[in-house]
């Protein structure tokens, strides 16, 4: 390993660190997040860092910190508010060096919804952006096994009816859920408020594992409905009653006492991989026992991973779902902060402890075992998916006749419609599963107006490969081209002029192929015969699956920036202009219409707008007067004219484009998920969360990913 010493800039922010309680965040020359942290005295944390002790215990480091450049750091008043904070920047920004519960995204989590009327109970995948949009909302999770949150839901929804539509169905009428049971009809006014909310602190109680006091409460219900008479209301409650004890009777009693509230995290390793059990014992019975896979990368200490787990386990969870008691398997070095945040936050004292003997150390064991028995499973799995793997990129080289193990591919697509909106789109395969941050689309500027996909290709494989050249980064082992012969001796003259044509760049080879849909022939650069894969196999599955992910990349991006040209306001072809200044110029001047009637030192007056941009604005809505009148196109900022003209025609087609516009933003806004980027297999089409691009404008290079919520 190279000797390593910082830099002068890096030596002079280490100098000039405070000594207060903060959170520091390392990052690259790139300005990428390498690692989140959280310290009482943010000098003598962070210079810590780069001390040879420190590299000694800690191997990480010695990946980790000679890729940093800058250090940024946030003051807090505390360290439980560091604590905090760290988890939550964590959670937000992923970073490559910290471990995460990157999984979390993945699991079902279930909430009540107490930000409306009548609260639901609904399931959702991302509790930080759910109580984002509803802060009111109690959040319960994560279910690890999904079979277990539905089951959990059928019983709470038959034992209590709460709404379950989000809308009626029905103006006049309640829908079938009320006829059979499932709901009260509430949108119908056929339950009061207060019976309800009720019955909704009850559905709280049993999933925060009070299910004693449930219990009490039914039979008080029951008691008071026969006393008074009413004996068919006493019947659904004690019916009720029995579909719940059921439930608690299948679970386990490990202390007689049912004030006993504890949560018990034990761990097992391997040196790749970590798993936690999470068990939960609700008035003295055992509720839940809950497994986390979290891998070990980058030299991470199983130790660290531990801590990182229940730090932001804790800091997640509802003030609801905080026990009495926490048991550790190991100490952790923030156990005072820990106790105190979660003291403060479930309004009690709660008791961090690691247990060496006793009944308490046996719940630890009991956790350890099953940690252990989950850890077995996950290694099991992991081998046999990295065999498959192995399997398929090895048939796919036998397959291709070629030399090396295709394990990262790039595949290249066109999409356009008569050659206008012509994009083409890149996305990259690592082991056999997309990496999605590498995903590029672009905008084919050498050719619009005419459907030309040879051009389009031989743009788009050129303009990236001279920009991985430039910036010295790796190339691929496969490069697989959407198209037959013609595309692919498109993308040969790209490499061609790159100097790339005997398709190796130093010592690292590769190879291109060309994939035709209707007969999935592969074609070779220089053969006129193509390479025919046995349709059953693995290899031409994995070749399919790439090839289909950059068309649906590629239409997908198509289709957007068809939908924004049809919708697009007439001062978008003003450049300089965007929706800021736009909403500026529409904020000082009220409407559209007072834009055209400005004078050029009116709109000069107008804050955040250049004078060079007010006269550009001047002289275009001068022309825009003095055109003839015609329907004009919306632009989003004037109100709606609903007065006859004699371009009722002109309306009708620009509705029905207007309205396909719309359509196609729908249908593109259904193909986003809610979270994060995720690695899926082959087989597993997810849509995306994140996409990038290259050598456009600045401001559509990327659309919105989790990052600009």
């Amino acid at each position: 390993m190279k000797a390593y010493s910082p830099s002068e800039h890096l030596v002079k922010q280490l100098a000039g660190l405070p000594d207060s309680p903060g959170c520091y965040i390392f990052k690259d020359e790139l300005g990428d997040i390498l690692y989140i942290g959280k310290a009482l005295s943010l000098r003598s944390r962070v210079r810590s860092y780069w001390a040879d002790i420190s590299w000694r215990e800690r191997p990480k480091l010695a990946v980790m910190i000679p890729k940093v450049a800058t250090i940024e750091t946030i003051l807090t008043n505390s360290e439980k508010e560091a604590l905090l904070l760290e988890a939550n920047l964590i959670r937000q920004k992923l970073p490559r060096y910290n471990v995460s519960l990157k999984d979390d995204r993945r699991y079902p989590w279930l909430a009540i919804t107490y930000d409306v009327a009548f609260p639901r109970l609904v399931m959702i995948r991302d509790p930080v952006r759910f109580k984002k949009d509803n802060p009111r909302a109690k959040v319960f999770g994560p279910y690890v096994e999904a079979g277990q949150m539905w089951e959990t839901m059928r019983i709470l929804r038959r034992v209590f009816p709460m709404r379950q539509r989000k809308t009626p169905l029905f103006k006049d009428r309640p829908c079938m859920n009320f006829h059979i049971g499932l709901c009260l009809a509430p949108c119908q006014k056929k339950v009061e408020p207060e019976p309800y909310d009720r019955m909704v602190k009850q559905v709280e109680m049993f999933l925060a594992g009070r299910q004693t006091e449930v219990i009490d409460q039914l039979k008080a219900d029951m008691e008071k409905a026969s006393d008074n008479l009413e004996f068919e209301q006493a019947g659904k409650i004690r019916d009720r009653l029995v579909a719940l004890r059921s439930v608690i009777e299948k679970q386990q009693v490990f202390f007689q006492s049912n004030k006993v509230s504890h949560d018990i995290v034990a761990e097992a390793h391997t040196e790749k991989m970590m798993s936690v059990c999470l068990m939960k014992v609700r008035e003295g019975k055992l509720i839940a026992s809950e497994t986390f896979a979290i891998p070990l990368l980058e030299k991470t200490s199983w130790d660290e991973a531990y801590q990182a787990f229940v730090d932001q386990y804790y800091t997640a969870c509802e003030d609801v779902a905080i026990p009495q008691t926490i048991l550790l398997q190991h100490e952790l070095s923030d156990m005072d902060v820990l106790r105190e945040f979660v003291s403060g936050k479930a309004e009690l004292a709660v008791k961090l402890l690691v247990p060496q003997r006793g009944g308490k150390n046996d719940l630890v064991d009991m956790a350890i075992k099953n940690a252990e028995h989950a850890l077995g499973q996950e290694v099991n799995r992991v081998t046999q998916l990295d065999a498959k793997v192995e399997r398929t990129l090895t048939a796919l080289k036998e397959g291709l006749g070629i030399d090396r193990l295709p394990n990262r591919i790039e595949c290249f697509d066109i999409s356009n419609i008569s050659g206008t909106d012509n994009v083409a789109s890149m996305v990259s395969f690592e082991a056999a599963k997309p990496k999605k941050t590498e995903y590029r689309m672009f905008k084919i500027q050498s050719v619009e107006g005419e459907p030309n996909d040879f051009a389009s290709m031989k743009e788009a494989v050129g303009r990236r490969y001279a920009r991985l050249i430039r910036e010295q980064k790796p190339f691929p082992d496969l490069i697989i081209i959407d198209g037959g012969k013609g595309q692919l001796g498109a993308a040969m003259e790209a490499l061609t002029a790159l100097e790339l044509g005997g398709l190796k760049i130093g010592d690292h080879e590769f190879s291109i192929v060309g994939l035709a849909k209707k007969q999935e022939e592969v074609y070779f650069p220089n053969r006129s015969m193509p390479v025919y894969i046995p349709r059953r196999s693995e290899a031409l599955h994995l070749l399919q699956a790439v090839r289909d992910e950059a068309h649906r990349f590629a239409v997908t991006f198509h289709r957007k920036l068809r939908a924004k040209r049809v919708i697009a306001s007439q001062l978008d072809v003003l450049k300089g202009l965007g929706a800021k200044r736009r909403k500026r110029l529409i904020d000082h001047f009220g409407s559209f219409e007072q834009i055209k009637l400005a004078t050029l030192e009116e709109i000069e007056a107008c804050e955040g707008i250049p004078k060079k941009l007010a006269l550009e604005l001047f002289t275009f809505m001068q022309d825009l007067k003095n055109k003839p009148k015609a329907k004009p196109i919306l632009t989003g900022m004037e109100p709606a004219d609903h007065s006859e003209t004699d371009a009722d025609a002109a309306d009708a087609t620009a509705a029905n484009v207007s309205g396909e516009a719309l359509a196609m933003v729908a249908e593109d806004a259904g193909q986003y998920d809610d979270g994060e980027i995720k690695e899926v297999s082959i087989l597993d089409q997810e849509d995306e969360e994140e996409f990038y691009a290259e050598d456009v404008e600045p401001d559509e290079e990327r659309l919105p990913g989790p990052e600009d919520e």
